[in-house]
């Protein structure tokens, strides 16, 4: 007596039914992946602008200490204009505001409109070296915003057009959505700062 061999498997109407739920678990799942990961990036590269903001303000406030001879001169209304000149020469930072920009190699200190600014005093470099020893020797591109001596906000990105940056003192998750959306579409070095603070 023979018996009957049976064949086991799916059907075609089942595997079609497991690949359309698999379909529609990905297209849920895909975009909020993307979206955790984006959120991610963006919280280490707020922690990684901190940092940069800490170490702007230690060496503004090191800086100020050796400039604030020179800046009294300056402000001083009996103090003639030889004197004067002389000692706004010697001052870096100053009582006005500027940003740094660090592209990961080199540093910049310019103007609000992001012309180039002839350092004075203390030299770009040194300004870029005293926070950069203490971010991790340069690790990525930053813009700090400095006025009167006073760090007012950093963007900080391990690219100089990379799409995860990172904001300080208000994090990327704390911008509006439309100066999120302008933080994350431009390059470090074009970003306004005075929309952060």
């Amino acid at each position: 007596m023979r018996t009957k061999k049976t064949k086991k498997g799916f059907t075609l109407m089942e595997l079609v039914i497991v690949l359309a739920i698999l379909g529609i678990l990905l297209a849920i799942i895909v975009p909020s992946w993307g979206y955790f990961i984006r959120r991610s990036r963006e919280r280490s590269a707020n922690a990684k602008a901190k940092v940069v903001f800490n170490a702007a303000q230690t060496e503004v406030t090191r800086v100020s200490m050796k400039e604030r001879p020179d800046l009294n001169v300056v402000n001083d209304p009996t103090a003639d204009s030889v004197k004067k000149n002389a000692a706004q020469g010697n001052l870096y930072i100053g009582s006005g505001d500027f940003y740094f920009y660090w592209d990961g190699r080199n540093g910049e200190k310019v103007d609000i409109n992001g012309s180039p600014v002839t350092a004075k005093g203390a030299s770009n470099n040194s300004f870029a070296n005293g926070v950069n020893n203490i971010n991790n020797n340069g690790e990525g591109c930053y813009k700090i915003y400095v006025n009167n001596y006073n760090v007012q906000s950093v963007v900080y990105c391990d690219l100089e057009n990379g799409r995860y940056k990172g904001t300080y003192p208000k994090g990327m998750d704390e911008l509006s959505s439309s100066v999120q959306g302008v933080v994350r579409s431009t390059s470090v070095r074009n970003i306004d700062l005075t929309t952060i603070t």
